[in-house]
């Protein structure tokens, strides 16, 4: 087997290891639309749990059609808890990162949402806010940590405090150890194959 043959098998074999380390830690989309429309107190996908932290707890899943990137089923909290009250999403297996789109109805009030992302003994590891002016269209808030997420908390404080869409939410999960340990080796057999190019360059 020639230098060059052997490089390229190194070099394809850290791809593959980075590639299975991608796929491992993939995001997964929550976005309700199979979700009846009602009054909940507590949605749950798989590993996740979502609720509202204010009032009597309950929020609507509604079929609204406010402003873009909010489409289909989404979240308010509005009609059964106005005010500056949180959702909040649990992720019982951890998070690397958490997304969750926002929109209201044009032209409307100005919006001011917010995302915190918390680890499991409540401290704060990021947060995300963004402004929608009267005219929208809405945004995307998005968090990350090296951390584990534990769980997320979104809530809006415009002039009239929760009268939001939230859809989309969006997370990876922590990635696994092993899929740590493959990244590493990956990476690892990249740099040993260019230094070996460099080597029989000389």
């Amino acid at each position: 087997m020639n230098k060059f043959t052997r490089q390229l098998k190194l070099s394809l074999a850290a791809l593959a290891a980075c590639g299975i380390a991608s796929s491992a830690s993939a995001a997964t989309t929550i976005d309700f639309d199979s979700t009846p429309t009602g009054t909940y107190s507590l949605l749950t996908f798989g590993s996740v749990n979502i609720t509202f932290l204010a009032g009597d707890g309950t929020f609507r899943v509604s079929n609204d059609t406010p402003d873009l990137p909010v489409s289909g089923h989404s979240l308010i909290s509005y009609f059964t808890n106005p005010g500056t009250g949180s959702f909040q999403a649990t992720f019982s297996g951890g998070a690397s990162s958490v997304s969750i789109d926002v929109s209201d109805y044009s032209p409307s009030d100005e919006d001011e949402p917010s995302l915190y992302a918390y680890d499991s003994v409540g401290t704060l590891l990021d947060s995300d806010s963004i402004f929608i002016p009267g005219g929208g269209p809405g945004g995307t808030l998005t968090v990350s940590s090296l951390t584990p997420i534990a769980y997320v908390q979104w809530n809006e404080v415009g002039s009239f405090a929760g009268a939001v869409y939230w859809d989309n939410l969006v997370y990876a999960p922590v990635p696994e150890p092993e899929t740590y340990a493959m990244l590493l080796a990956g990476l690892g057999l990249l740099g040993f194959a260019a230094r070996r190019r460099k080597e029989s360059a000389v």
